[in-house]
């Protein structure tokens, strides 16, 4: 039975999606076949679009590395997922699609009651998130910037940072994401422009900057950490641009982050950590288990995606766009996907 999945044709802009029907497979050995019912779009879906992700296929191809849904079908060795459990997964390819298939170890059970929407807008954001807390050893009462903070993993930094009661410095581009950054725990909340006079940044006395954005952002930061201080690193967002990545500002920013000589790391007590959760499988365990944590913080009520512009599946391009001006708050959801087909139990 054929479905339908955005396309990219060729390395481009959000004009290179194109939506196309498809035949379906069933899941081979280790995977599985999900119903989409909603899809997360992250920056990482744009890099790809434009070919600068890690690891991008050759056109064609189906970006999207998260969704939601509802197990259809299971292929052999798979026992942990059964037809018509509700999962989120992410496949980091193939997830802009009607119906996924993808690894079964990519896919996570989701406790009763979570809406499937809502469901995708927590792994990428939220793994990420608590994998950068974790790698920086954050303590109670530290000082954290916050770069983004106002985007999909900027806002789940900001509610897990403050069950860890840190002492939150929210970066953001625009004064109309203030609000939210001091709804979720942020202690001060500045323009990046107006950062510098931030007494604990023109001081020095950052303990740990978490930043997605790097270029200038990142050699405005990096000198201001304390002795002992952590810089971690999780996305280079300042090369981005209209059409996914704008080449010559990347070279741009990428030059002002300058040359960091190994001695300087000792004399100056600093930690520079980097990661992209894509590259890092032998972690499959570990994100497992922190996903399950995530969704059982969720159901006490003490962490909540926040969801920014949701699109329907026929506008997919459109959330590349909105993403890509760097001007909404939240997390960005293509929901309903199958609503109708989830609703009812079949196609």
């Amino acid at each position: 039975m054929p479905s339908r999945a955005w396309f990219v044709d060729r390395f481009g802009g959000p004009e290179r999606l194109r939506l196309a029907e498809r035949e379906d497979r069933p899941p081979a050995a280790g995977e599985v076949a999900i119903r989409t019912a909603a899809i997360g779009i992250n920056f990482a879906d744009l890099f790809a679009r434009a070919g600068v992700y890690p690891n991008t296929p050759r056109p064609p191809f189906v970006p999207g590395m998260e969704i939601s849904g509802v197990v259809e079908t299971v292929g052999s060795d798979v026992s942990n997922l059964a037809p018509g459990g509700a999962v989120v997964a992410v496949p980091i390819f193939g997830g802009y699609a009607e119906r996924v298939v993808c690894r079964a170890s990519s896919a996570f059970p989701l406790p009763d009651g979570v809406d499937l929407v809502e469901a995708a807008a927590m792994p990428v954001a939220f793994l990420t998130a608590r994998y950068a807390i974790e790698e920086a050893r954050v303590r109670p009462g530290e000082t954290v910037v916050v770069t983004a903070a106002a985007g999909g993993v900027g806002t789940a930094l900001l509610q897990l940072l403050a069950l860890r009661a840190a002492k939150v410095i929210a970066l953001v581009g625009s004064e109309k994401k203030f609000a939210i950054c001091r709804e979720l725990g942020a202690a001060e909340v500045a323009l990046y422009a107006a950062a510098a006079r931030l007494p604990a940044i023109a001081e020095s006395r950052i303990d740990v900057a978490i930043d997605a954005i790097g270029g200038e952002t990142f050699r405005a930061l990096w000198p201001r950490l304390g002795r002992g201080g952590r810089y971690v690193l999780y996305g280079f967002a300042a090369a981005a641009g209209k059409r996914g990545v704008a080449r010559l500002r990347a070279v741009r920013e990428f030059l002002a982050m300058g040359l960091l000589a190994p001695y300087h790391f000792v004399s100056g007590c600093r930690s520079l950590i980097g990661f992209n959760l894509s590259l890092l499988p032998n972690r499959s365990a570990e994100l497992r288990a922190g996903a399950d944590e995530i969704f059982r913080e969720r159901q006490a009520g003490r962490i909540r995606p926040v969801l920014g512009p949701r699109f329907e599946f026929e506008r997919l391009p459109d959330a590349h766009r909105a993403l890509a001006s760097r001007s909404t708050q939240g997390k960005l959801v293509v929901g309903g996907v199958n609503a109708e087909s989830l609703h009812s139990g079949q196609r």
